[in-house]
């Protein structure tokens, strides 16, 4: 059920596979009225449905929405939430059930990390801005931030972001590489913190060059095992997020099955990558240079 009960106490109840952060946090948002975003009136533009590998009994589960009943409110994210996997409800775990138009998605729809996205919907669907918009000072923020309706003069950031204005790397296992027109090479490896245990560690780095160049970087995973082991369509036990698109606010691709290079060119300077587990040690050997 999506929405609240008119009357009484209104109880959530989870399946013991369905009791991580992610899960809980997609139920909360069915319970405040969140729609799945694989369900929007747009999502033929983004997604191609594979109706022939679809549990016939589970095909409601794919049914467009009317854009009378639900606005979209954000742009289509594949890294919501509320977006099922590649795979959800096939009738043959060989094959998939959606499609991204754009392939390089693949393993990031069926996420369990909470995108800006998902609690920038929330917020303009109960009009929470609405409080900064009486409020004075408010912040004016950088990198796709909005001032956070629980106190107007400090942000809430996009991944990748940190600070009270988004205009820092956030304050996390990460670091800060300075590119230059030769190759370099890093290593990054970020690994689980137990006191986040109900939860993700995350390692944000940047890579800065100078204004008005492009940043290159390359990137592939150093253990084949680590590889099979968080390899899963909606990366949800660890991976790699370069971002490197034009809206900071949008989930980019996320890899955590690709046992080749991969290779991102982007105007996006300082360039955010973000590696994260759940529980396993994972890390990438980068080379970057600004061009």
């Amino acid at each position: 059920m999506v929405g609240r009960m008119e009357i009484g106490v209104q109880y959530i109840s989870l399946a013991k596979e369905c009791t991580g952060m992610g899960r809980a946090i997609l139920e909360l948002m069915h319970t405040i009225g969140i729609q799945h975003t694989h369900s929007r009136s747009d999502r033929n533009q983004y997604l191609e449905i594979q109706a022939q590998n679809i549990d016939q009994q589970e095909l409601s589960n794919f049914e467009l929405l009317s854009s009378r009943y639900w606005e979209n409110l954000v742009p289509y994210d594949y890294g919501s939430v509320t977006h099922y996997a590649a795979d959800a409800f096939t009738n043959d775990e060989n094959e998939q059930t959606m499609l991204p138009t754009d392939r390089s998605f693949e393993e990031t729809m069926g996420s369990l990390i909470p995108s800006f996205y998902d609690f920038d919907q929330i917020n303009k669907y109960y009009q929470c801005y609405d409080a900064c918009q009486r409020a004075y000072p408010v912040a004016v923020c950088a990198n796709g931030g909005v001032p956070s309706p629980n106190n107007c003069q400090v942000c809430n950031c996009p991944m990748g972001y940190g600070g009270d204005l988004c205009d820092q790397r956030p304050n996390d296992c990460g670091t800060t590489l300075l590119a230059s027109n030769e190759w370099k090479k890093q290593i990054l490896t970020v690994k689980f913190d137990k006191k986040d245990a109900e939860y993700f560690t995350f390692c944000t780095s940047w890579i800065m060059g100078p204004e008005n160049r492009s940043l290159q970087v390359t990137y592939e995973i150093t253990s084949e095992a680590v590889r099979q082991k968080i390899c899963s369509y909606g990366c949800y036990l660890g991976g790699i997020e370069v971002k490197h698109m034009k809206d900071p606010r949008i989930t980019n691709e996320r890899d955590c099955c690709v046992n080749t290079t991969r290779t991102v060119t982007t105007t996006v300077n300082p360039l955010p990558v973000i590696l994260y587990t759940d529980e396993t040690p994972i890390t990438y050997e980068l080379r970057y240079r600004y061009i």
